[in-house]
């Protein structure tokens, strides 16, 4: 439940509001309790929903609000209580309170309805994001938005029409960073940890991976792993623990029984001979012990030897 600041609207304030409301935006509270055992993020896109909805901002929601609708993943979120919006022009750049607004060519080019909030397309949302984020989040979201998916109602873009809104826009500051996060994507990668991961790889000056490579065993199963390494058969996963909390994405197993089937996942993929090399976001947040993680399975660098070190041939018996 929703509640309109008193002092914003002229109503009367209830004895406790003060004590059991907390602002999401300026204008509009919501009880504390409502938000209790919420992540961050889910906060953010109550946020947004909230300021969309209830008319704190008339203009629509652009860059990280709109993202954070349309389900795109955040790496690196700076959880800063703010909403993104679309200015009214091309020097319409500026902060109000809690909203901020971007200057644009056109604030109504790529913009649709979803839910009763006005945002632009997933392109835009994507192309805008882009240009004013890291290679790493920049290339998470891109990941994300052209990967194939399986139900209808699934957003879903292009590399092509991506670029197309970036042009349509004119889009100039941060497009160098755009073009080269549109030419590193990959659809394959099903997670943000993956395409964090393999940002990072390529980053370190390690020999990138194939991605969801399938493994087919004699016996008939298959299945895939999240990158393999042909050049030393190692096979890797991320594991983003998320599978081991949520029952939805356990398809009905127990936890026990995800720790099971992950188990006899790696074994499969040792009985063909190859290795297998695990890593978390813990691994990811700290580049030097995800390097040291790379060295000791012995990942190559690019353009050296591709010999196996000691340490590879333990991850490969």
């Amino acid at each position: 439940m929703l509640a309109i600041d008193p002092h914003a609207t002229g109503a009367a304030a209830r004895p406790g509001d003060e004590h059991e409301l907390v602002r999401l935006v300026r204008g509009v509270y919501i009880p504390r309790d409502a938000l209790q055992g919420l992540e961050p993020w889910d906060v953010e896109v109550l946020r947004a929903r909230a300021a969309a909805t209830r008319g704190r901002v008339r203009q629509p929601l652009c860059g990280l609000s709109a993202a954070r609708l349309w389900g795109v993943p955040i790496l690196e979120d700076e959880r800063a209580p703010v909403v993104h919006a679309l200015g009214w022009h091309a020097r319409a750049t500026r902060r109000v309170s809690d909203v901020q607004y971007w200057a644009t060519a056109d604030d109504r080019a790529q913009v649709v309805e979803r839910d009763r909030i006005l945002m632009t397309d997933l392109p835009r949302t994507i192309a805008e994001l882009a240009v004013r984020s890291s290679f790493a989040r920049s290339v998470a979201a891109i990941d994300w938005a052209i990967r194939v998916r399986h139900l209808p109602s699934d957003p879903v873009t292009t590399i092509d029409e991506i670029r197309a809104a970036a042009d349509a826009l004119a889009l100039v500051r941060g497009r160098a960073r755009l073009e080269r996060a549109l030419a590193f994507a990959d659809g394959r990668a099903e997670s943000a940890g993956e395409s964090w991961a393999r940002v990072l790889i390529h980053g370190l000056g390690f020999e990138v991976p194939d991605l969801q490579h399938e493994y087919r065993l004699a016996d008939g199963r298959r299945f895939r792993t999240d990158f393999r390494w042909a050049s030393i058969r190692l096979a890797g996963e991320f594991d983003g623990l998320v599978k081991y909390r949520a029952a939805d994405t356990r398809g009905g197993r127990s936890v026990e029984q995800v720790v099971i089937d992950e188990k006899e996942r790696e074994d499969a993929v040792r009985s063909t001979g190859d290795g297998m090399l695990r890593c978390v976001w813990a691994d990811l947040r700290d580049r030097r012990r995800f390097e040291h993680l790379l060295e000791a399975a012995g990942v190559p660098r690019r353009g050296r030897s591709r010999g196996l070190t000691p340490n590879a041939a333990r991850h490969i018996d």
